[in-house]
C-alpha cells in the first residue's frame, strides 16, 4: 500500500472516531450534579489534634474534612458526610 493512501485511510478512520466521541451521550454525572457553593472553616481533629478544614458544598449538601500532613506535604481525608442523607434518616426517626 502506497504511504499516500495509508495516510488518508488513518486519517478517515480518526476522523470517524473523532465523530463518534463528539456526538455521542454525555456523560451522566454532568447533568446531575450542580454547581457547588463552598464554605470553609478550619477547626481541630479530636483524636489527634491536628488542624482540619471542614468544607461544606451548600449547593449539594455535603461536607469534607480535610487534614495537613507535615510528613508528605499532602492534604489527606478526614471524613465525607451526605447532609442531605442525614436530614431524611432524622426525619424518618421521628
Amino acid at each position: 500500500m502506497k504511504p499516500k493512501v495509508a495516510l488518508i485511510t488513518l486519517n478517515a478512520c480518526l476522523l470517524l472516531i473523532l465523530g463518534a466521541v463528539t456526538l455521542g451521550p454525555s456523560a451522566r454525572a454532568q447533568a446531575v450534579r450542580s454547581r457547588g457553593q463552598y464554605l470553609m472553616v478550619g477547626g481541630k481533629y479530636v483524636l489527634n489534634q491536628a488542624g482540619v478544614a471542614y468544607i461544606l458544598d451548600q449547593s449539594n449538601q455535603e461536607l469534607v474534612s480535610l487534614s495537613w500532613n507535615d510528613g508528605s506535604k499532602n492534604l489527606f481525608g478526614v471524613g465525607y458526610k451526605s447532609i442531605s442523607k442525614l436530614t431524611e434518616q432524622n426525619q424518618k426517626t421521628r
